[in-house]
């Protein structure tokens, strides 16, 4: 039998609950969870244990949302790709719409970018360049195609 350390947190290098520091269930993994678990089984209540139902009912809500996570980021990066291929598509083509300042912007794309968020790096804006001004490409509103 294996032996389950008294610290749930000791594995990633914590030795105090209240400063680690986590971006969320992604970084929990499924020993830590585990972990967890049985030391909040130790420190129940004997008098009022918890039901194993509602335990199961919680490992299965974590799962779902766990699962529900990679699905929305899943999606996420397949969105992106599928603006990235459609705008490297436009070079060459004329394109009206906005740039963002709400200004028209009328011309040839020359280029295609995709601009990563600083404060989240997985959001990401493609964007096609029209000479000097950019344009999201959520923001053209006509494609013409150069004679």
């Amino acid at each position: 039998m294996s032996r389950i350390d008294s610290n749930p947190f000791a594995s990633n290098g914590a030795t105090n609950p209240n400063t680690v520091t986590t971006g969320g269930l992604n970084d929990i993994d499924v020993t830590q969870f585990l972990n967890l678990m049985l030391t909040e089984l130790q420190n129940q209540d004997p008098l009022n244990p918890t039901d194993n139902a509602a335990l199961l009912d919680q490992i299965g809500q974590l799962r779902s949302i766990t699962a529900n996570d990679q699905l929305v980021s899943t999606l996420s990066s397949f969105s992106t790709t599928q603006e990235l291929t459609t705008a490297s598509g436009l070079i060459g083509k004329t394109v009206k719409g906005l740039d963002k300042e709400a200004k028209d912007v009328n011309g040839e794309v020359s280029s295609v970018s995709v601009k990563i968020d600083e404060k989240d790096r997985n959001k990401r804006q493609v964007q096609v360049h029209v000479g000097t001004q950019i344009v999201d490409i959520k923001n053209i509103r006509e494609i013409v195609e150069n004679a």
